[in-house]
């Protein structure tokens, strides 16, 4: 049989002063964002919600602080194989060293990146020396990890548009978030809405909606990744299927026929 230790990931932490004691905020908050990267990357490899969970392998208190995770999932089907698993864990650690080699990983999205650079901040504000960890490799996550990912994300830029799809989570607080989630282009994304606005976008949780505001994207990226929403339109009838697209936009190949259309897309990049 197969040996799956590729889906283990360790996790070495240590204070900055060696004589110090590592904090318990410190060790859970970096262990937090460390689970994070992980549901991220299994979502943008699979498209699909995160369904692993991690169990502690093995955990060593002595400085430096070791956890080895094991990822677990307990759904059916493909996802359920240890296969599943390593590659998930796989993604995060080659994604994780292509940025530390100041190189874009060629899947990735914005809330990816920015669940890889939140494991960096615990460790860059508290002056931890963070090592992560899978099969022979490892990286160290530190400031330098966190500009070279900075300039790989690179600068805002803005439209005015909308974008229509299910509203799925708000966060009613402090930042006034919701998660909408597109029928097509990008799985996820963020918006943020004025406190007037709160009970409308809370009557909208779990109902297709469309929201016209200010988009934002990176450069390097196809589809928004975020919304400062201006205005919610919430619809009477459910979210569309494939079915209902089709025949949408009868003459968007113009005299080209589907197949002649697609390559011709396809010259281009």
């Amino acid at each position: 049989m197969a040996n799956h230790r590729d889906r283990t990931i360790t996790i070495q932490l240590s204070a900055g002063d060696m004589s110090d004691n590592l904090r318990l905020d410190d060790f859970l908050e970096e262990m937090n964002t460390l689970r994070t990267a992980l549901r991220e990357t299994e979502r943008l490899v699979s498209g699909k919600e995160p369904s692993l969970y991690f169990r502690i392998k093995h955990l060593q208190k002595n400085s430096p602080a070791r956890v080895t995770l094991e990822a677990v999932s307990d759904e059916k089907g493909e996802r359920s194989q240890p296969q599943y698993a390593s590659y998930v864990v796989r993604s995060l650690t080659t994604n994780l060293r292509m940025i530390a080699n100041n190189k874009r990983p060629k899947r990735v999205d914005v809330p990816t990146l920015e669940s890889y650079r939140d494991i960096a901040l615990p460790a860059e504000r508290r002056h931890l020396e963070v090592t992560i960890e899978a099969g022979n490799h490892s990286v160290l996550i530190n400031r330098g990890f966190r500009e070279i990912l900075d300039s790989i994300v690179g600068e805002d830029e803005f439209s005015y548009g909308s974008i229509s799809g299910t509203i799925e989570a708000i966060n009613l607080h402090d930042r006034k978030k919701f998660w909408l989630y597109p029928v097509v282009g990008p799985t996820r994304v963020v918006g943020k809405f004025r406190s007037k606005e709160r009970k409308q976008y809370a009557d909208a949780v779990d109902k297709y909606v469309t929201v016209y505001g200010r988009l934002r994207y990176k450069t390097w990226a196809e589809h928004p990744y975020a919304i400062n929403a201006d205005k919610l339109v919430i619809h009477d009838k459910a979210v569309p299927t494939l079915h209902d697209l089709k025949g949408m936009a009868p003459n968007a190949t113009g005299d080209l026929t589907s197949e002649e259309f697609i390559d011709e897309i396809r010259d281009g990049w």
